[in-house]
């Protein structure tokens, strides 16, 4: 695989849009929820649903990245009222998010909403992220998982960072009184974001592919003056892994070499804040010592670390068919 100067040409194809009968929101400012399916309809499904069970419901527009499965004729099969754009190559979280966005910008969104497949909004989660529109140009929710949504104590995880000197510090909270709080970095399965400073900046680099775009257009964001929430007070429950498993060797290699293309882009210095970070030293000689001693599959996910790391170092970029 070769390295590109510039986002994949797949995602510059028309979409086909399905047409069917949207329900127009009765929301302050204009809000569309952007759903990206891929191979994944049940979840997605039952994202949709929840957004539009909400105490606040926009327009949803459901982004069909490809898929290879049965998703388009159970997505036909849905009474709720939504748009349907299919597209014909699976363009990554980057590109399907940002057909689902140019799609909501041409409709003349305030807002767009973007959501995992595996993601359930509870219901108050649009109604408690629309309070804080004054603050924030980009918000996330508390976002909780757990065996089921409907299980009662599902567990939060960090979804938040402050960013001193560069350096990555976890923010957490389960919810508090506050209800919201300016961060630096947010991420996640339910990102809402101000549709002129997406477009201002620009939208998800497609060069990442998968994993670390969001950290970026988040940057970029922040890097424009615009400020960044975490809204305790709104929640999202997550399955995680709907679209690639975390521990396969395909997401550890998008992993670590997104995580050092986005070094790259954003730090004048990025050997430097590389090497000045011990986890990456622990990465690699963790994975050099499996590959020399672990069995086959610990093998496979170590060599996928080492090649994350090695491509992202030469600048390689854009989606891979390895591991």
């Amino acid at each position: 695989m070769s390295s590109r100067s510039g986002p994949i040409r797949r995602s510059r194809q028309i979409p086909r849009r399905i047409s069917r009968t949207v329900r127009l929101a009765t929301l302050p400012d204009k809000v569309v929820a952007v759903i990206l399916n891929w191979n994944c309809a049940d979840d997605t499904i039952r994202c949709l649903q929840a957004v539009a069970g909400g105490t606040n419901v926009p327009e949803i527009i459901v982004v069909d990245n490809g898929s290879s499965d049965d998703s388009i004729e159970k997505l036909d099969k849905l009474d709720e009222p939504f748009t349907l754009l299919r597209l014909d190559d699976n363009l990554g979280y980057a590109g399907g998010m940002n057909a689902g966005i140019r799609e909501a910008h041409a409709r003349g969104a305030d807002w767009v909403w973007l959501l995992n497949a595996d993601a359930v909004p509870r219901p108050q989660a649009l109604s408690t992220l629309l309070r804080h529109t004054d603050r924030f140009a980009v918000s996330t929710s508390l976002q909780t998982t757990s065996t089921q949504p409907e299980d009662e104590n599902p567990e939060p995880y960090v979804v938040a960072a402050m960013l001193p000197k560069g350096k990555v510090r976890p923010f957490r909270c389960g919810g508090c009184d506050e209800g919201a709080h300016e961060v630096d970095m947010v991420t996640g399965a339910s990102l809402f974001l101000r549709l002129p400073s997406v477009m201002q900046v620009g939208l998800f680099d497609e060069r990442f592919f998968h994993y670390k775009e969001e950290f970026d257009l988040v940057r970029r964001i922040a890097d424009s003056g615009d400020r960044i929430g975490f809204v305790c007070g709104s929640e999202v429950w997550h399955k995680r892994g709907g679209s690639l498993s975390g521990s396969s060797p395909r997401a550890r290699y998008y992993h670590h070499r997104n995580e050092v293309l986005y070094v790259r882009k954003h730090y004048p210095h990025p050997l430097r804040r590389l090497v000045s970070e011990p986890i990456h030293y622990k990465n690699v000689a963790g994975s050099l010592f499996r590959v020399a001693v672990g069995k086959r599959e610990r093998r496979r996910a170590s060599l996928a670390v080492l090649a994350g790391y090695w491509d992202g170092v030469r600048g390689v970029h854009g989606p891979t068919e390895r591991f």
